[in-house]
């Protein structure tokens, strides 16, 4: 019978590596106990980690203070919004290159955010209705089915 020592998950280098990734604290300080690296590679790996980390403690844009959301409150910053007719433009010529008609067209307004929608006709038969946002020029989403679902679905567009 041999006596072998079955090594347990936080001493097995690649566990280690993981956790690095994953969670560097925990993989340091795993790193450090089993000693699987010589000590010259574990300052390299430490020093990484470190540098990393003050780095990051340096960013203005990943901390969250007040200075932060009193500048994202202050009225003066000026947000370009997409309008209804550059919606609308997107969209035709969306339509002509997927070989559709666009039939219909309106905003709706969903929780203070202007929806653009449109309903297209595709060759096949088949209606969509599809959203852009004031916020962004792209499809929020496409819903294609049946002409009489989605007439009566527009329909129902609030």
């Amino acid at each position: 019978m041999k006596n072998q020592y079955q090594q347990k998950w936080h001493q097995k280098p690649n566990s280690i590596i993981v956790l690095l990734i994953i969670f560097f604290p925990l993989g340091l300080y795993f790193m450090w106990k089993n000693e699987i690296w010589s000590i010259k590679t574990r300052w390299i790996i430490t020093s990484v980690f470190i540098f990393a980390v003050i780095l990051n403690s340096g960013n203005k844009n990943s901390s969250n203070t007040d200075e932060n959301v009193q500048s994202t409150n202050d009225t003066s910053v000026s947000v370009q919004k997409v309008t209804f007719s550059e919606a609308e433009s997107f969209m035709l010529e969306r339509c002509n290159n997927i070989n559709q008609t666009l039939m219909k067209k309106k905003t709706v307004t969903i929780n203070g955010t202007k929806l653009y929608m449109f309903m297209s006709v595709a060759e096949n038969g088949q209606a969509c209705i599809s959203s852009i946002s004031e916020h962004k020029l792209e499809v929020l989403a496409a819903d294609c089915g049946e002409v009489y679902t989605k007439i009566e679905q527009w329909n129902n567009l609030n």
